[in-house]
């Protein structure tokens, strides 16, 4: 009999969800990097193991972990896997406690399967060595005191006479200069047309008197005015690299690839036209065919076997 639980912990290492069929999943949950404002610090991202025994679905994933370790053929892994799951749930009905190595241990509470992982487990590894930062506030400098000056008492200046005498006189003295020298603009007529001179005359007669303009023709002024800008041609660029366009994938996709981001999963694409990627779980899986039931996906991966050696089936 071979050890199920080191081949789910292996798989939790670079996926977020392990099926193990009749028994329950085992999920990673991953939380990211906060501030505590309590206790003034800054928490590292942390990666913590969970079971829920609702999600009983075969979704493939452990039995062609164990087919590909062991060499054997789907049908016979399937059937190792099913004869593991049955000895442990023997185990947890008899003593009611199941031990999974590095895991955790499983036990029975009720109809509940409480699962108590632990410690030593490589699924946490990640992020380990990263301890918590305390930060200290910066104290709040003293604010300086306004210092409010005096109110200044308001004075009261008295204007000689004499002053007052001479300042009449000349504002008397403007206002008849600017009546007289209005009155002569409106008794000239010349002056109230507007007129351009070049400055150029001769014989005091200006220029514009020799040039005369007939009246029949028309200056046309186009005031359209083309503007041609040069665009650079576009460049091929890594994010516009074409994937095969898949309209509806069916519910099992055959993977053979998960990455963190869009670029490393184009990457691993390459000019391969027949992969695709899609986007799950906060994850971009690479797959290479999909179908709409189980046994035709697995179908699909005993082909797909030779040309993509890690291919595995996903639900979605």
């Amino acid at each position: 009999m071979f050890d199920l639980s080191s081949h789910i912990e292996y798989l939790l290492m670079s996926h977020d969800c392990v099926v193990a069929p009749g028994l329950g999943a085992f999920l990673a949950h991953e939380t990211p990097a906060h501030y505590d404002a309590e206790s003034g610090q800054f928490i590292p991202p942390t990666r913590s193991l969970g079971f829920n025994q609702a999600l009983t679905i075969n979704d493939g994933l452990l039995t062609e972990s164990v087919a590909r370790r062991c060499s054997l053929t789907l049908d016979a892994a399937r059937a190792e896997v099913d004869a593991a799951i049955s000895s442990f749930r023997c185990q947890l009905d008899s003593s009611g406690t199941l031990p999974l190595g590095n895991l955790g241990e499983l036990s029975i509470s009720g109809n509940t399967i409480v699962f108590e992982p632990s410690a030593s487990s490589a699924v946490g590894f990640r992020y380990a060595g990263l301890a918590p930062v305390v930060i200290s506030p910066l104290a709040e400098e003293p604010q300086d005191e306004t210092i409010t000056a005096p109110a200044l008492e308001p004075k009261t200046i008295s204007i000689p006479t004499t002053l007052k005498v001479a300042a009449s006189m000349i504002v008397l003295i403007v206002a008849c200069g600017l009546f007289l020298t209005t009155g002569n603009l409106l008794g000239n007529r010349q002056t109230n047309f507007a007129a351009l001179d070049s400055g150029l005359s001769r014989n005091n007669t200006t220029i514009e008197n020799s040039l005369p303009i007939k009246a029949e023709e028309t200056i046309l002024i186009s005031r359209e005015i083309e503007l041609n800008i040069a665009v650079p041609a576009k460049e091929n660029s890594p994010s516009t690299i074409a994937v095969k366009p898949v309209k509806s994938p069916g519910q099992y996709l055959l993977v053979v690839g998960s990455f963190p981001s869009m670029k490393s999963a184009l990457k691993h694409i390459g000019d391969d036209a027949s992969l695709a990627v899609i986007e799950m779980d906060d994850k971009f899986r690479v797959y290479a065919a999909s179908a709409s039931s189980i046994n035709d996906a697995r179908d699909m991966a005993d082909s797909l076997r030779e040309k993509y050696p890690s291919v595995w089936i996903c639900r979605r």
